[in-house]
């Protein structure tokens, strides 16, 4: 069988299985001219040469090209398609395994063309209908060798799909899927490395590729990919250092990029100002063109003018009009201040008349004033004081010294070892300069980083079930919505430690599809209490609400949906753990 060629490296198909695939070909000398041209797509399997139906039927599928598909193509859990014609819809699998085997290879086929096409909903959903075809055909892996060969295949298409719409842990679930029929199998080992490495499991996608180098040391692709691990974590490697050292340096804090932040905010309002120069000089430069047009239209025409005589002459005319604004402004602002003015001298003399102890001048007390300042007393310096107070001696002041607050000067940090334990890089404190030791409380507030986090943690949750019924109906659950997420969150400093606090609520809608990916039921699970006091998945609480739509279908077991609701519940759970993780890991 042929290894699919993605566009990381083409694999390699060993000689043995090219002299196996030698007889099943239709024309070899026009598929040669097809493969010199596009990289194919798992279109050939291993079939027993005497089945000439079933060789041609494998042989004769078009090749695809992958690179006319884009890389960062994205499919959101919304764009799975609900409006499938009823002739289109999926029939009950065949009871003669020949037909069910010559079904399975031309939804195989058809999910090539749609591949080829760039329709990877359609070819994702005619893998999937061809693995549904055989499943009866390798009942506990008890099917022959074509079956089994045929079912990885599908399944590794299928896996190859999935990573490009950007369902990565979809794709490594199918690529296990395949792995369970043969754990051997290099291509399902190198899909499954893939997708784990996409979704950040750096450990087992290296344990998958060096069991897929250990079968087939020649294989290209392997290589590259144990490479670019090898170097990912180098680099990996490196920004740690660097944030490390940037965390110990003298102006360095995990809590505090103010600095950072007000760049950046002044780059962004640099760019803002160009931006508005910019449509200034715009539309400047069609009030011209406006203005040469009423010149030239107007009896008698008259000459255009240039663009920087007009503009000269504009500016002029601007700078007269705001000259005037503000002068007309100023003149009103102090005819006002010349109305509040008498008016304060009108009321200070009438209430004068009125009072009789203000018979002094502004610089001494009244009678009053001084009956209301008993019990206090004036210092040397002029300062009014408590009775009580007494004020220090010239040498009590030399003897004391200065003791107005003083402003903090930047405080070099203490020299840190060259090599720490993970345990003290984690609990080292790095503060504000007045709180170098971390003993004094400081908190920073992480509220919105968080509530991102913890959306994209929950939009991941996915499960998969397997009914056990004679079609062995696959159903899939998939999070399509994320409530918003209210709470808050922050990282605090104090005794020498870093503590992480947060608390949110949230809710999420769910569908739950099946082969087909038609919605056979939708629902809501809500997340009340998400803290930090909750550390452990069973501790998280988890309400399930009642169905939007109830299971509902063609062979659809009611059963079957709940046990995959409650598969995706468990994986919700482990999504907010993921958050904690990420959390503790960027503060």
């Amino acid at each position: 069988m042929t290894d699919v060629r993605d566009t990381v490296e083409d694999y390699a198909i060993p000689p043995s299985e090219e002299e196996d695939a030698a007889p099943m070909a239709v024309d070899e000398e026009a598929k040669d001219d097809v493969d010199a041209k596009n990289p194919t797509v798992d279109t050939t399997d291993d079939a027993n040469p005497a089945d000439s139906t079933t060789a041609a039927a494998t042989a004769a599928a078009p090749a695809v090209d992958e690179s006319i598909l884009e890389s960062g193509s994205t499919e959101s859990t919304s764009e799975v398609s609900t409006d499938v014609d009823d002739n289109k819809k999926t029939a009950a699998p065949p009871v003669d395994p020949t037909e069910a085997l010559l079904q399975a290879m031309n939804h195989k086929e058809d999910g090539n063309n749609h591949f080829k096409s760039g329709d990877l909903i359609s070819a994702a959903r005619s893998y999937r209908h061809g693995t549904t075809l055989l499943k009866n055909l390798n009942r506990e892996n008890s099917g022959d060798d074509q079956v089994k060969q045929l079912i990885i295949s599908l399944q590794t298409n299928l896996s190859m799909v999935c990573f490009k719409q950007n369902k990565h842990k979809m794709s490594r679930d199918v690529a296990s899927k395949a792995l369970e029929v043969d754990n051997q199998n290099v291509k399902a080992l190198y899909r499954r490395a893939v997708a784990s490495r996409a979704i950040g499991d750096v450990d087992a996608a290296r344990a998958d590729l060096k069991q897929a180098y250990k079968l087939d040391p020649a294989n290209t692709a392997v290589k590259k990919e144990l490479l670019a691990i090898k170097k990912s974590l180098e680099d990996l490697k490196k920004k740690e250092k660097a944030r490390l050292q940037k965390a110990f340096s003298k102006s360095g804090s995990l809590l505090y990029s103010d600095k950072e932040a007000e760049e950046t905010r002044k780059q962004e309002e640099k760019k803002e100002q160009e931006r508005r120069d910019a449509e200034a000089l715009k539309k400047r430069k069609q009030e011209w063109e406006d203005e040469c047009v009423r010149r030239m239209s107007s009896e008698p025409p008259e000459e255009a003018i240039s663009y920087e005589d007009w503009d000269k002459a504009k500016k002029k005319k601007d700078e007269d009009e705001e000259k005037a604004r503000k002068k007309a402004k100023k003149e009103e602002e102090d005819r006002k201040k010349e109305e509040s003015r008498k008016a304060r001298e009108a009321q200070k003399a009438a209430s004068s008349s009125q009072n009789k102890d203000d018979d002094s001048s502004d610089d001494e007390l009244t009678e009053k004033e001084l009956a209301m300042l008993r019990g206090y007393k004036k210092t040397s310096d002029g300062r009014t004081t408590s009775y009580f107070n007494r004020e220090q001696t010239e040498k009590e002041k030399e003897l004391i010294g200065c003791i107005k607050p003083k402003k903090l000067e930047e405080v070099s940090s203490a020299p840190s070892s060259t090599t720490a334990s993970p345990t003290s890089l984690n609990n080292t404190s790095v503060g504000s300069a007045w709180n170098a030791s971390g003993t004094t409380w400081e908190e920073k507030d992480t509220s919105e980083w968080c509530r991102a986090c913890l959306t994209e943690c929950l939009k991941e949750a996915t499960a998969v079930f397997t009914a056990n019924n004679a079609e062995q109906s696959t159903y899939v659950a998939v999070v399509k919505e994320v409530e918003s997420v209210s709470g808050d969150a922050s990282v605090a400093l104090a005794g020498g430690k870093k503590r992480y606090i947060y608390d949110f609520h949230t809710s999420v809608n769910y569908d739950i599809l099946d082969d087909g990916d038609d919605r056979i039921a939708s629902g809501k699970l809500s997340l009340p209490d998400i803290n930090s006091g909750s550390t452990a998945e069973e501790e998280l609480e988890v309400d399930i609400s009642g169905w939007k739509k109830a299971p509902s279908g063609e062979n659809v077991n009611t059963e079957d949906a709940v046990a995959c609701r409650n598969l995706l519940v468990q994986d919700v759970r482990r999504s907010v753990l993921r958050f904690v993780e990420k959390f503790n890991a960027n503060f």
